[in-house]
C-alpha cells in the first residue's frame, strides 16, 4: 500500500486529523435514515453501518497495539504474533483482516456507541503513551509493516480519512 503515513506528523497533528475526520464522519451520516444506514450500495460494498463498525474495530485494534508497545517499553514481554500480510482484491481495494472486518448484526445505536468507545480508548492510550510514541519498539501492521506506536496512531488518522471518502461515495450513490 503506497501511503506516506509521515504526512500525519506528530501525535498532536494526528489527534487534530482524528478530531476533524470524526466530525466529518458524523456530519456525513447525521440525518441518514435507517434504510440508508444499513443498505448495501452493491453486494460487495459495505453499507454505512459496516464502514463505521470497521472504523471502530481498527481504532480499537490500534489502541491495543499502542498499549502493548507502551507496556513493552516498561519491560513487559511483547507477544510474538504472526501478522499475515494484507491482501488486495483484483480491483486494488484492500481486504480488511478478519479481526477488523465488520461482523454486522448491530443496531445503529450499537454501532455509534462502538465508534465512540473505540475513539475514547484510542485517545486514552495515546495520552497514557505520551513520551513513548516514537520509541523504536514496533509491532507489525498487515499493510504497513513494522510500526511504532506513533505509526499506529498515524494509521488510525489515515484510516478514518480513507473511509470518510468511501462513506461520501456510498452516500452520493444513494442520492443522500
Amino acid at each position: 500500500m503506497q501511503v506516506d503515513l509521515t504526512r500525519y506528523g506528530d501525535a498532536a497533528n494526528c489527534l487534530r486529523h482524528l478530531e476533524r475526520s470524526r466530525r466529518e464522519v458524523l456530519e456525513a451520516v447525521e440525518g441518514l435514515d435507517e434504510v440508508g444506514f444499513f443498505r448495501k450500495p452493491e453486494p460487495d460494498v459495505w453499507c454505512v453501518a459496516e464502514v463505521l463498525e470497521h472504523i471502530a474495530r481498527v481504532e480499537d485494534s490500534a489502541a491495543r497495539v499502542i498499549r502493548r508497545l507502551r507496556r513493552a517499553l516498561g519491560g513487559e514481554p511483547l507477544p510474538q504474533v504472526r501478522v499475515e500480510p494484507g491482501r488486495f482484491r483484483p480491483d486494488g481495494r484492500a481486504v480488511a483482516p478478519e479481526v477488523v472486518a465488520p461482523k454486522g448484526g448491530l443496531s445503529r445505536a450499537e454501532v455509534m456507541r462502538m465508534l465512540e468507545a473505540a475513539r475514547g480508548f484510542l485517545l486514552a492510550e495515546v495520552r497514557s503513551s505520551e513520551g513513548v510514541l516514537e520509541a523504536p519498539v514496533t509491532f507489525p501492521h498487515p499493510f504497513f509493516g513494522e510500526l511504532t506506536a506513533l505509526g499506529w496512531l498515524r494509521v488510525a488518522a489515515f484510516h478514518e480519512r480513507h473511509h470518510l471518502q468511501q462513506l461520501r461515495r456510498i452516500l452520493g450513490a444513494k442520492g443522500a
